[in-house]
């Protein structure tokens, strides 16, 4: 939650700065494109519990497998300084855990392979400084499990308790900047929070910082 309200603290920073930028920009002689196709990489960070607590026991989770997102962002300009975004992409979220109850003669080793198709859907705000375009990004990102493995004490197991689909908030702050007429070069930092749960029946929710690269093509 602490990151959520650092990023929103900036979010409300970017747009203020870009009301007054705004006023004192000198009005561009080429017509702005409208659509813009925006591929990228992502490494992500999962800041997700490390602990956690259920009816059986108690599991402890390691996050220090690659995390990371591959896809596609399609944006439409409906001013010169907001956009709508819808995207897709691949997301992989492997991690490792440590399962201890009561009645076991040893912790269970757990090799977790989680793999969803995202749909990210989101709003942005545009600022121009010198040839440096700053952004903000807020919005809802859809997740669509395709993958849900785990390796069980070496034994590869379905896990059925996990939701095909789950629903996050994510906000982000990013900047680009021109190497032709057409394209540029863009970073992002991004923070994804799950709404709904990514277990069936436990508490549990994934929670990511997420930086992203990656080139903008303006049609």
């Amino acid at each position: 939650m602490k990151y959520f309200i650092i990023i929103i603290t900036l979010f409300t920073s970017v747009l203020s700065f870009g009301q007054n930028s705004e006023l004192e920009s000198k009005p561009e002689k080429q017509k702005q494109s409208k659509i813009r196709l925006s591929p990228f990489f992502s490494y992500d960070f999962n800041l997700s519990n490390d602990i956690y607590h259920h009816n059986y026991g108690t599991t402890y989770f390691t996050y220090e497998k690659v995390n990371y997102r591959v896809g596609i962002d399609v944006d439409y300009f409906l001013k010169k300084n907001i956009s709508i975004s819808l995207g897709v992409n691949y997301s992989n979220k492997n991690y490792e855990s440590w399962y201890n109850c009561e009645d076991c003669f040893s912790p269970f080793f757990q090799d977790i392979k989680l793999q969803f198709i995202d749909v990210p859907i989101y709003g942005s705000y545009h600022m121009n400084f010198n040839k440096f375009n700053f952004f903000g990004q807020i919005g809802v990102v859809n997740h669509f499990t395709i993958k849900r493995e785990v390796h069980f004490n070496n034994q590869e197991v379905i896990l059925e308790n996990i939701n095909k689909y789950y629903l996050s908030g994510k906000i982000g702050l990013g900047a680009s900047y021109p190497i032709t007429n057409k394209h540029h070069l863009f970073v992002l930092t991004d923070y994804t929070t799950g709404f709904t749960d990514i277990f069936g029946n436990e508490d549990y929710k994934i929670k990511t910082l997420g930086i992203r690269m990656g080139i903008q093509f303006l049609l």
